[in-house]
């Protein structure tokens, strides 16, 4: 059973036993017992217990193995690049950010777009596996999606105006 569903049995139960009480329905003293500071006050602790989430624990170093900047050979390819590369690789977020297209499209099959806080908005394509669906923030440093060893391709946007081969090469740095 989950635990908003024991808590909120708990409280329909007692709520129920306070109103029968009143009524002179019931005669079970749990008024006593529920209504007084120190009672109140040990339900109270255990409802935040029970609705406490686990502690979690950021633990992230620098991503060390991201090697999307280690191409073989670029390409222009429509508004972006192809990237070559001997092995498989895993690309992750740049930024922060926010997913606004993961799918499939004609011409570079497996595609992931995002925007990042920074401004620019990024298609990754050809790839083999997306991480998040559509409307999903994203941390710095999550994997976003992998590809096998081949071709990647790579579109950025900023402030409008696509960036030419050149500057892509920059923002692989």
């Amino acid at each position: 059973m989950k635990k908003w569903k024991l808590t909120l049995f708990v409280a329909v139960l007692l709520f129920t036993f306070i109103v029968l009480e009143k009524k002179q329905i019931l005669n079970s003293h749990v008024t006593d017992y529920v209504l007084s500071n120190d009672d109140l006050l040990i339900l109270t602790n255990w409802t935040k217990e029970v609705f406490q989430e686990e502690e979690k624990v950021t633990v992230m170093a620098p991503v060390a193995d991201s090697h999307i900047g280690e191409y073989n050979t670029m390409q222009s390819f429509s508004n972006g690049v192809l990237l070559s590369y001997d092995e498989p690789l895993t690309i992750y977020a740049k930024h922060d950010g926010f997913v606004i297209f993961t799918g499939h499209t004609k011409s570079l099959g497996k595609t992931m777009t995002i925007t990042y806080d920074t401004g620019e908005r990024v298609t990754y394509g050809l790839l083999k596996s997306l991480d998040y669906l559509p409307y999903t923030t994203i941390k710095e440093g999550e994997p976003l999606a992998t590809m096998d060893s081949g071709t990647f391709y790579l579109q950025i946007e900023r402030r409008g105006a696509m960036l030419d081969p050149d500057s892509i090469k920059g923002w692989l740095q």
